[in-house]
């Protein structure tokens, strides 16, 4: 019988095998170069005699009015000795750099100011998909190894370490060419290198609602509460409150308010969060009023993406510069709507209350227009031009 047969059967077959035969063939051989020492009393360990090289340089712009950091071209030269798979290498340097391009540009552990962890799904921790990495330009400088027996390095995702390290400088040399350049954090976004272009952003005039989303066995868990200043009295706000037509010029998304009793009120509203849109029916109630001082709204939303339900309490006092309407709610949604990440419907609640009083003291004749906005005329103003 040949040998080939006899290594085939005891692979394939090893079942017509004789029973007094119970091991295959096999050779198990150790190779270690006389290089590499044993580990020291210290455990000191020299792990590999086959350390690969790389020389990373990238062009970066960031954005003089949104502070967008974006890479213009990026050039990655990598010495692994002699590569004996082109496009096995080629793949592990691209694996490489779209993991150093999310760590440096989008992936975050958020915490809240309580130590809540704020980044614990997909919605609020961003990973880079093929928009947002761009094509490197790959070069290679083979120099073998004298210690392995092929001359081959290692290779294996080494721009995850030098990547993030040269947006970073490229991202100091940018905001300061001259020199004096920044501590960098990363992820470098927008809202870090804003203090660096614009300077310390100024105490808010606006409104900026407390806001806080947390999980629950039927959804998500909203609270919150905040302060706003409208130039009226408090009889004025108090009145506007309970006038379907205010509410309805005031609510984001509002379709339209309908009284339907002397504290009750039907509303129709589109609300979105993220990729999750949708329109909603809700009923509101009033209760424990105190004209004009206090009020509780109560209410329920029912939509096809999601239902809402909770109330709130606000209070009004007056001030020098009009009324403060002080708020404090407490509301659960459900349905698809509540699947999007914590900071995401933090987010949104922050914008939907925020733009809520920002028309409020619009519509009683307070100050301008708020941080909203300035940013939705930016945006405007940049589509126009052409740019996206």
């Amino acid at each position: 019988m040949s040998f080939a047969r006899v290594a085939a059967t005891a692979h394939w077959s090893p079942g017509t095998l004789p029973d007094c035969v119970d091991q295959t063939l096999r050779e198990t051989v150790y190779w270690s170069p006389p290089e590499l020492e044993a580990p020291t009393a210290e455990d000191g360990i020299n792990s590999s005699l086959c350390h690969g090289f790389i020389f990373d340089f990238c062009g970066v712009e960031i954005d003089p009015e949104t502070a967008e950091p974006k890479i213009d071209r990026y050039v990655t030269m990598h010495d692994c000795g002699r590569i004996l798979h082109p496009a096995m290498v080629d793949g592990q340097v691209r694996g490489g750099f779209a993991q150093a391009v999310g760590a440096a540009f989008l992936e975050e552990y958020a915490y809240g100011a309580d130590g809540s962890f704020q980044s614990g799904t997909l919605a609020d921790y961003l990973l880079p998909t093929v928009i947002e990495v761009p094509e490197p330009v790959i070069l290679h400088h083979e120099t073998p190894s004298p210690f392995t027996p092929l001359g081959a390095k290692g290779v294996g995702e080494g721009n995850c370490m030098s990547t993030p390290v040269c947006i970073a400088n490229a991202v100091a040399d940018a905001l300061a060419p001259e020199g004096d350049s920044p501590d960098i954090v990363l992820p470098v976004t927008a809202a870090k290198l804003a203090p660096h272009i614009f300077g310390d952003e100024p105490a808010p005039k606006d409104p900026v609602p407390e806001t806080k989303a947390e999980a629950t066995t039927g959804g998500r868990k909203l609270t919150g509460n905040g302060r706003a200043v409208v130039q009226a009295s408090r009889a004025d706000v108090w009145q506007m409150l309970l006038d379907p037509a205010t509410l309805d010029a005031i609510i984001p998304g509002s379709h339209g308010v309908q009284k339907v009793g002397e504290t009750r009120f039907k509303a129709d509203v589109t609300l979105g969060v993220g990729p999750v849109r949708g329109r909603y029916k809700a009923d509101i109630e009033l209760s424990d009023l105190d004209p004009p001082n206090a009020v509780t709204l109560s209410g329920q939303a029912v939509g096809a993406l999601g239902t809402g339900g909770g109330h709130g309490r606000i209070t009004l006092t007056d001030t020098d510069d009009g009324t403060e309407i002080a708020y404090r709610y407490e509301a659960e949604i459900g349905g698809k709507v509540a699947s999007v990440g914590g900071r995401l419907l933090d987010g949104a609640a922050k914008v939907v209350i925020g733009e809520f009083f920002r028309a409020l003291a619009r519509y009683c004749g307070g100050a301008g227009p708020g941080p909203l906005a300035r940013l939705m005329g930016l945006f405007h103003r940049i589509t126009k031009g052409g740019q996206s």
